[in-house]
């Protein structure tokens, strides 16, 4: 029977089983007001239209799916996903975008919903929209195992992607750096009153 891409429902995708070493810490811990950004990350997701949210993370953690295949960065998150759970389209986010909003996030699963297409934002390969079909897993897989290119943007070279603009100014800023999340967080001290506590952070 042919797989219906158009009906399928959507997975959230929290990517956060990266090694921090730029950071010199998990950035999936670090906190805006009392939330981590894993918490917040999936927060996020639950609060567009998708069916489901799942964590990538090597922790241990039983609720968490670590890697099936180790060693290759935000591929092996993605490749483990969409090989467990091969009936859903993917919403790819990493944990690292503490600017990234609903808004903009549901413009990518309405757009791959409507067009059946892989989506993402113009300029960058994160967060992206993915019809997990059997030809996507079978490139990824062979990625992963056959190749030493591990990059997002290599795997999205073989299948046709739309791109959207980001709305609203870019929000699209990875944080993998002391230095890019200290400028991160500047976001939340322009836009919140002073006594509010989404404007504390935990400095370096």
């Amino acid at each position: 029977m042919k797989d219906n891409q158009e009906n399928r429902n959507v997975m959230g995708v929290v990517l956060a089983g990266g090694l921090s070493s730029r950071m010199g810490k998990d950035k999936a811990l670090l906190k805006i007001a009392s939330s981590t950004m894993i918490k917040r990350t999936e927060r996020l997701l639950r609060n567009t239209s998708v069916d489901k949210v799942v964590i990538s993370r090597n922790d241990g953690n039983p609720s968490h799916f670590s890697d099936l295949i180790s060693g290759a960065g935000p591929l092996s998150g993605i490749h483990s996903i969409a090989t467990r759970f091969p009936h859903y389209n993917l919403l790819i986010q990493p944990v690292d975008l503490p600017l990234m909003d609903t808004k903009n996030l549901e413009s990518l699963i309405a757009c791959g919903r409507e067009q059946s297409k892989n989506v993402r934002f113009k300029g960058s390969n994160l967060p992206l929209f993915v019809q997990n079909t059997p030809q996507f897993r079978q490139i990824l897989d062979y990625t992963l195992k056959c190749t030493q290119s591990y990059s997002v943007a290599r795997l999205c070279s073989h299948f046709l992607m739309l791109e959207l603009r980001v709305s609203a100014g870019s929000k699209i800023f990875n944080t993998n750096t002391p230095e890019q999340w200290r400028f991160a967080m500047q976001h939340f001290e322009k836009n919140h009153q002073p006594n509010t506590q989404e404007a504390r952070y935990e400095s370096f």
